[in-house]
């Protein structure tokens, strides 16, 4: 009898913490732009990022976040990458690293972070994957001569309305570091992100033909083993990530997570208080 009691205990007891939901991680979504040479089509000048003024902002920044305790910060390059950030981390622990030379905002925000937040790395997830671009030029200019095929377009009426979003209303120059982020990061900059997957790339095609389709698979395609790259390096017993990426990246991450069942995405304008 008492063995038989003992036996039930345990299965109600692994039962029971079977049921118990895992902790979601919060993952902090930091959309940024690149502080220095990128071969990105969209470009934010950061002319003055050694001035002492925008120094300071980043050392208020990078402050900011090194608070939130991360377990991990995630950065915008490839996995084959890591040994070489390791290198500049472990550099600039030492105090040996010429900090003049880091224009980007990996070292600048992610690595000024991890080193605050007494993180051994900033893990690498990014997966390099070009987007048709070309297959777009090239339906563009197969069919500005063709008029079976401007007609065929034409009929698409949602497909020809006019841009609904107004362009860039901020700039970096003419505001403070951590303004211009909350901007980047704010729902009307990510509307118009939408609107170039979204309203854009679908006006490229008609009958069987799906080239702009391509492009919005293409983006989501990356995005995706980013997101995975992320999932491989994550733990259960982490409270919080913060992820540093362009902007651009974050409509479809910002998906991810959400859909997710262990995250609970964190937006910056409720960090940067």
């Amino acid at each position: 009898m008492n063995r038989l009691l003992g036996l039930l205990s345990i299965i109600l007891l692994a039962t029971y913490a079977h049921a118990q939901p895992t902790p979601k991680i919060k993952i902090l979504l930091l959309g940024t732009f690149h502080f220095g040479p990128t071969s990105d089509r969209g470009k934010t000048s950061f002319e003055d990022l050694f001035s002492a003024k925008r120094q300071q902002e980043i050392q208020q920044l990078t402050t900011q976040l090194a608070r939130l305790r991360p377990d991990k910060i995630f950065i915008e390059n490839e996995p084959d990458q890591q040994a070489h950030w390791d290198s500049v981390y472990n550099q600039y622990q030492k105090g040996t690293l010429d900090t003049t030379k880091q224009r980007n905002e990996i070292f600048q925000i992610g690595l000024r972070t991890a080193r605050k937040a007494g993180l051994p790395r900033a893990i690498c997830v990014d997966h390099i994957q070009q987007l048709p671009y070309d297959k777009i030029q090239a339906f563009d200019q197969r069919t500005s001569k063709d008029s079976v095929a401007q007609r065929k377009m034409a009929a698409y009426k949602l497909l020809s309305v006019p841009y609904p979003y107004p362009k860039k209303t901020k700039t970096l120059a003419g505001s403070t570091l951590n303004e211009y982020l909350l901007y980047v990061n704010s729902p009307a900059y990510d509307a118009g992100n939408r609107a170039d997957y979204f309203v854009y790339a679908p006006s490229s095609g008609y009958d069987n033909d799906y080239t702009g389709v391509e492009f919005i698979t293409s983006w989501y395609d990356r995005n995706a083993k980013i997101f995975t790259n992320i999932l491989r390096q994550a733990e259960p017993t982490d409270t919080l990530h913060i992820l540093l990426f362009g902007s651009s990246h974050m409509l479809p991450l910002r998906h991810y997570f959400q859909m997710h069942p262990y995250f609970e995405v964190v937006e910056l304008a409720d960090v940067l208080k």
